[in-house]
């Protein structure tokens, strides 16, 4: 306890001197501003001491711990009175180490106040100092604040795509719900612009550049065709194959399929109408471009598809000739089928791979109707003696009957693929079609050196100068189609066109004679054919360099043009 008590007094002493030190500087305040330094060092030698005496006082802390621990293996030895010296040493221990805390904390408080109390003194004496340099400091900021403002601002962007700088980031997310409403009105479908997830903003300098207004934000975004929407598939066996604004306009789209195939006449009750596919309207998270407005839908889906088919080739058909009857250009009916080109060599019957438009979608109907219905008439021949051989003649043209049907037909795209008679009634008969054969032996095949005229009509324009030239042949004017007969037996070298003649036919008949038959309308001969005389080899026309219907007939001998007349 002696201990204690010395370090008591001298606190006590110390607090003393600390008191007559505080007093003594503020009667010299007047030089104060000497003496400063020599009171800091002094200062600082006082608190070394301190931290000095702590560190003593600590090891007497620790000298007691040792006595306690001491006292407490006596106490198997002394029993009670162990316990009771072990009791009142804890609590000697208790009071030196309160008093060495109490100290401790005192002398803290005393350093923490003296050095509060300097603080003190040095911002009354640098007051006005401070308060400028705190000015200064402070505008320094506000400047500083202003500039970052006036040359920053936000890029903003839609689900990554960057569309421009506003201001504030809430010249943009005040815009997001009118951005979405006109959207909507406009496409007709269900439009959310997320402000979370659709838009990001980049602190970015704005200095030098374009600030959009909210007018411009709204522009941007409404304009934008990457923006996400809510609209409704028509899927076709599970396959989205359109996409439209809304179900009602899906609805719509399908029911115009419909109205597209069906009748709505008196005579027709449909037992069925329904798709063959699995057609379903299902709702769909996509982007604006991807929707179709109605008719567009419509038509993809009634012209959407594409399948291989083949096209034969027909006589006078050219590669060209094909592309313009299937409405494919050339390198795609190349592409279609590699090694024609151009230049190919094609022939009739040829096979030529083409790709037919075809729906996406089979309205399939089932429908009782009565119709009017044409029977076919029938043909018959009888042998003539007046014909040659080989030669058929109309005597009198068929025609076709007709009757009131009634069936139950299914139909693909209005197309009929089963049909169920279920009654019929015959409102005109058909008239059978009488051709004549005839069983006239022919006349040879070569010249016989005379000539008949080639249409049995007088002579409409003479051989000889016409209009200020020359006039090769005869002409015999009259109705387009009559019958051009061959002058003479012999052996046709031109059936095609020739030149401002048109359509024309060149007979050889032997013996260096030729005849010539020119404006025809069609040709019923080819090249290599062997005909006589009074054959029908063709029927007046119009072709070629013709001022109106008429065969234009020359006569040529060993290369020279001569007068018909002088051989008709």
């Amino acid at each position: 306890m002696a201990k204690f008590d010395f370090i008591r007094k001298l606190k006590k002493r110390k607090e003393v001197e600390e008191e007559q030190t505080l007093t003594g500087s503020t009667e010299k305040a007047d030089t104060l501003e000497k003496n400063k330094e020599d009171a800091e060092k002094k200062q600082h030698l006082k608190d070394a001491a301190i931290w000095n005496i702590i560190w003593e006082k600590s090891g007497e802390v620790v000298e007691v711990t040792d006595e306690i621990l001491d006292e407490v293996g006596e106490i198997g030895q002394d029993g009670m009175r162990g316990l009771v010296t072990l009791g009142a040493s804890i609590v000697d221990f208790y009071d030196r180490t309160a008093a060495v805390a109490e100290w401790f904390i005192l002398k803290t408080l005393v350093i923490l106040g003296r050095r509060l109390h300097t603080i003190s003194i040095k911002v009354i004496e640098n007051k006005k100092d401070i308060i400028i340099n705190s000015l200064i400091l402070g505008a320094g900021l506000i400047i500083i604040a202003g500039a970052f403002a006036f040359t920053t601002g936000y890029e903003y962007s839609y689900n990554g795509r960057a569309l421009g700088i506003v201001k504030e980031q809430k010249d943009v997310l005040e815009i997001l719900d009118l951005a979405s409403e006109e959207l909507s009105q406009e496409y007709g479908s269900n439009i959310q612009i997320d402000p979370k997830q659709d838009i990001t903003f980049r602190t970015v300098v704005s200095y030098g550049k374009d600030i959009d207004s909210e007018d411009d934000v709204l522009k941007r975004l409404t304009y934008m065709g990457e923006i996400n929407a809510e609209a409704s598939a028509i899927t076709v066996d599970g396959k989205v194959t359109v996409i439209v604004e809304n179900e009602a306009i899906a609805k719509k789209v399908l029911q115009d399929i419909k109205d597209k195939f069906l009748s709505d006449s008196d005579s027709t009750e449909y037992e069925y109408i329904g798709f063959v596919e699995d057609v379903k309207i299902e709702p769909i998270s996509t982007k604006l471009p991807n929707i179709s407005n109605r008719s567009e839908a419509v038509e993809k889906l009634c012209s959407g598809g594409q399948q291989a088919a083949q096209y034969t080739v027909q006589e006078g058909d050219s590669i060209y000739g094909i592309c313009e009857k299937t409405g494919f250009t050339l390198s795609e009916l190349t592409a279609m089928n590699p090694g024609l080109s151009a230049d190919s060599m094609i022939h009739v019957g040829d096979k030529i791979t083409i790709e037919k438009i075809v729906p996406l979608i089979t309205l399939e109907t089932v429908e009782v109707s009565t119709f009017a219905e044409s029977i076919p008439y029938e043909t018959e021949y009888k042998e003539s003696s007046y014909y040659y051989e080989g030669e058929e003649v109309t005597s009198r043209a068929g025609q076709n009957g007709r009757a009131s049907v009634t069936a139950r037909l299914t139909k693909h795209n209005g197309e009929v693929v089963e049909r169920e008679e279920l009654s019929k009634e015959t409102i005109v008969e058909p008239v059978n079609e009488i051709i004549l054969k005839g069983t006239k032996v022919k006349p040879p095949t070569v010249g016989t050196g005379t000539f008949i005229r080639p249409v049995n009509v007088s002579v409409s324009s003479r051989y000889g100068y016409r209009w200020g030239r020359m006039h090769l042949g005869n002409d015999y004017a009259t109705s387009v189609g009559v019958p051009i007969k061959a002058s003479d037996g012999g052996t046709v070298t031109l059936a095609g066109w020739y030149y401002g003649y048109g359509l024309t036919v060149i007979i050889n008949h032997g013996g260096g004679v030729q005849t010539l038959y020119g404006h025809c309308s069609e040709l019923y001969v080819s090249a290599g054919s062997k005909v006589y005389q009074g054959q029908t080899i063709a029927a007046v026309g119009n072709t070629g360099n013709s001022t109106g219907p008429h065969c234009h007939f020359e006569i040529i001998v060993n290369g020279n043009h001569v007068d018909p007349s002088l051989y008709v």
